[in-house]
């Protein structure tokens, strides 16, 4: 469709595309009346990608070319910087449980059901999540969207990713009950 577009356009394009997928998957699961937590998200978290998806194949067509396929970062891993996305994680966690251990913000309390099946359970999750689901995402923010915000500065679209992705998820915590159900939204 359009095949000249400037990159902040697509990104334009693509961030309204994928906020109005969002509306649409959030009155869905409430139309529905999901209460999965693994369907809800499934819906949800994989519009970045389709968005991305039709943004190279229908709106762009970028998507019609070896070339247009590399601004998702698909053919490289990066393993060189990996140890630096751990690193930063494990201090962070490290940090936030000494906070919590140091304070009476904590106690220990052993499961009914023991730590074995509940450990069990919450490593099948994390490995289902982190494998499938979050893919969608990073796939559509990290991998199409801040490309092609790059051009006003790294820390300008670092900063409207974030903005973005936290109004990506507004429908999903304002109009279904499955977002951090307990408490105030």
């Amino acid at each position: 469709m359009f095949t000249r577009l400037h990159v902040t356009n697509k990104a334009t394009i693509f961030t309204v595309l994928v906020l109005l997928m969002a509306l649409v998957a959030a009155l869905v699961i409430r139309a529905l009346g999901i209460t999965s937590e693994f369907v809800a998200a499934a819906l949800y978290m994989f519009t970045p990608a389709e968005a991305a998806l039709i943004m190279l194949l229908i709106v762009t067509r970028d998507g019609f070319s070896r070339e247009g396929w590399k601004v998702l970062g698909l053919h490289r891993l990066g393993l060189n910087v990996w140890w630096m996305a751990f690193l930063a994680a494990l201090l962070v966690s490290l940090v936030a449980t000494a906070i919590v251990w140091a304070t009476p913000l904590a106690s220990v309390v052993v499961p009914q059901n023991g730590v074995g099946g509940r450990l069990i359970g919450f490593l099948i999750q994390v490995v289902l999540f982190t494998f499938t689901l979050v893919l969608g995402e990073e796939i559509g923010w990290r991998g199409y969207l801040l490309p092609m915000l790059l051009s006003v500065g790294w820390t300008r679209a670092l900063v409207l990713v974030g903005l973005i992705h936290a109004a990506w998820h507004m429908p999903m915590i304002f109009l279904t009950p499955l977002y951090h159900s307990a408490g105030s939204r």
